[in-house]
């Protein structure tokens, strides 16, 4: 006569057997790029600059166009922009660092 498996030991089997079954740890979001400067200046429309030891992070360029959804970051007013890119447009910033970021089509968050 077959023993049956008690049923700890078919969980434990099955769990082990099929990676369906472990529930796994879900990846973390992927940081936003962005800057951070020591300024934070408006423009008084959707335009945006970080001024002044801009260092770049989350694998934002340190010079040249800026794509994409990225971040700028003041320590002075404390404060975070997030900068997307135009829909007719190729890019959504301009990086200078260490001195200044543009971004274009701003919102504070």
């Amino acid at each position: 006569m077959i023993k049956r498996a008690s049923l700890a030991g078919l969980a434990l089997m099955t769990a082990t057997l099929s990676p369906l079954a472990a529930p796994t740890a879900s990846a973390a979001p992927a940081a936003t790029p962005g800057y951070r400067c020591n300024y934070l200046v408006w423009d008084g429309g959707q335009q945006w600059v970080g001024n002044d030891d801009c260092t770049p992070v989350g694998g934002a360029p340190e010079d040249g166009p800026v794509q994409g959804t990225f971040t700028i970051t003041g320590r002075s007013p404390a404060a975070t922009v997030r900068c997307t890119q135009p829909v007719n447009s190729f890019l959504s910033g301009i990086a200078e660092t260490p001195d200044r970021v543009t971004g274009y089509q701003c919102r504070r968050v």
